[in-house]
């Protein structure tokens, strides 16, 4: 077992999701050793990461998601595929399989601290893509594994994502994924392929992360981008546009109408028109 603990430093963000302790467990069986740190409940998400470049004294950090299983030889190969690039790289963007969404995706990432602590993060909508273009514009470079061709058991894969989902959190991910997207992030391309499929799937067989991640798709399709300045907080995911009434529905669809009574299969309800004329 190769000992990285001198050189890499993992931190992984919790809220206290259900999946925190998988996560947990999949980093204990890694092929290698290095330094374990937990952010907890900071929000939002721009101060956690800040958190990450303020705490670190390795060279080298990644950053995990708690919604992340990690396969046993991801972290030794992010160290390894950052090394081996040129000097001024200074971030390596993995590939996840989403079990969800059944297709790979990007999101484990591994970061050059000795360069990286110099471009703070800023609360602001997509703060990770604000420090990119900041760093980028010093010279510096950012890799991602290419997700053509990629399955949940190829070489550039290194765990899985999305295997639970609760309501809020599905909602809120493709709200923003969709935001993002109308806002110009060319990344997140391949939403508009995945939110067809999400329609179909739910059509065929109905789930209730299928469900409030089309209704996150639909918010975000209408949200106002221009006054989503600031960058997630998990604090106040409750209160995204559309999810409270969206939650109100589904209770309500499950209890069945409350008021009025139930008519047959062909009937209708009162004629309000004909009766107010």
């Amino acid at each position: 077992m190769i000992d990285l603990r001198n050189l890499v430093t993992v931190f992984v963000t919790t809220v206290g999701y259900p999946t925190f302790d998988a996560c947990l467990e999949h980093l204990r069986a890694q092929d290698s050793q290095f330094t374990l740190q937990i952010i907890d409940h900071v929000a939002p998400m721009s101060a956690a990461f800040q958190r990450m470049l303020d705490e670190c004294t390795t060279p080298y950090y990644v950053q995990v998601d708690e919604d992340m299983l990690l396969y046993p030889q991801a972290v030794r190969t992010l160290y390894e595929r950052l090394v081996a690039a040129e000097p001024r790289t200074v971030q390596y963007v993995a590939v996840l399989y989403d079990a969800h969404l059944e297709r790979a995706i990007h999101g484990l990432k591994v970061f050059k601290h000795t360069v990286v602590h110099r471009y703070p993060f800023r609360n602001v909508h997509g703060c990770e893509w604000d420090q990119i273009r900041r760093f980028r514009a010093a010279g510096y470079v950012d890799i991602r594994a290419p997700l053509a061709g990629a399955t949940r058991h190829s070489a550039d894969t290194l765990g899985l994502h999305g295997t639970l989902w609760t309501p809020p959190a599905v909602y809120v991910r493709f709200y923003v994924l969709e935001l993002t997207r109308r806002m110009g992030n060319r990344t997140h391309g391949w939403l508009l392929d995945a939110a067809p499929m999400l329609l179909d799937r739910f059509l065929k067989g109905p789930s209730e992360a299928d469900f409030y991640a089309l209704m996150g798709v639909l918010a975000g399709s209408l949200a106002e981008t221009l006054t989503t300045g600031q960058e997630r907080d998990y604090r106040t995911y409750d209160h995204t546009p559309g999810f409270a009434s969206l939650q109100r529905f589904v209770e309500e669809a499950r209890q069945g109408w409350r008021d009025g009574t139930a008519v047959e299969p062909g009937q209708h309800d009162i004629d309000l028109l004909r009766d107010n004329a």
